[in-house]
């Protein structure tokens, strides 16, 4: 956070950094708040210059017509970090009255959904919500998250990323109540692949089915790569 007091009010600028402004000009302390300026530095557009707005005038209450010295910046901040899908935010005020915030907002890697709840997961690990203004273009998991299970999340996504860097097509999986995973083909098949965890000796697998297997007997709608060293084919299931 920061306060940045313009050379109309005091001589030059200052920027100043803590919670007040005390031993500065009294005229610009007394100044009030008469608008909320947001810059968006980077992330997906889950929220927009509205919804901060909202967020702030919910969780903080009134603050314009308040003095630049009675608006608590580092709580300002703490308000904002706290939503789901911002990773960090900094806020600071200028000497013209505006209650000035950055906001970088999250970059999910995958979506969990349940079809009634689910969140996202992001680079860093972190879970949060679905945002009913926005859905990310990311790939799906459908099916109910396994309880008391915390690192499993993570492991999707990495089973995920795993797939997608060798080449395969990973948009939608579907998971059962167990945490096994299946990953749904381009053409509808069923890649049974199991709790994740194992998707390095699965790979190879994968790429003998549809390398050797496929072109010269088609139609197979279920691929089980669950035991270890076998492609197990039906086209019953």
């Amino acid at each position: 956070m920061r306060y940045v007091l313009g050379a109309v009010f005091a001589a030059g600028v200052a920027i100043l950094t803590g919670a007040g402004i005390s031993g500065y000009s009294r005229s610009v302390a007394d100044i009030g708040c008469n608008s909320l300026e947001v810059r968006f530095e980077g992330g997906e557009p889950f929220l927009d210059a509205q919804d901060i707005l909202e967020l702030m005038e919910e969780q903080y209450g009134v603050f314009v017509g308040q003095r630049i010295r009675d608006i608590s910046l580092s709580r300002v901040e703490r308000i904002l970090d706290a939503s789901g899908p911002i990773r960090r935010s900094e806020a600071w005020m200028t000497g013209d009255g505006i209650l000035h915030v950055s906001v970088w907002q999250r970059e999910p890697l995958l979506r969990f959904t349940d079809g009634r709840d689910g969140f996202y997961i992001d680079a860093e690990g972190t879970l949060f919500p679905l945002v009913p203004m926005h859905q990310a273009a990311v790939p799906v998991v459908y099916g109910p998250r396994p309880a008391e299970e915390e690192a499993w999340p993570s492991t999707v996504e990495q089973t995920v990323a795993y797939l997608r860097a060798n080449d395969f097509a990973a948009d939608s999986l579907q998971c059962n109540a167990g945490g096994e995973l299946t990953l749904i083909g381009a053409q509808g098949e069923q890649i049974l692949l199991g709790r994740p965890g194992r998707i390095g000796v699965q790979v190879p697998l994968l790429g003998c089915y549809y390398e050797r297997i496929a072109p010269v007997r088609p139609g197979y709608k279920s691929i089980n790569l669950k035991y270890n060293n076998q492609i197990i084919c039906r086209k019953d299931i």
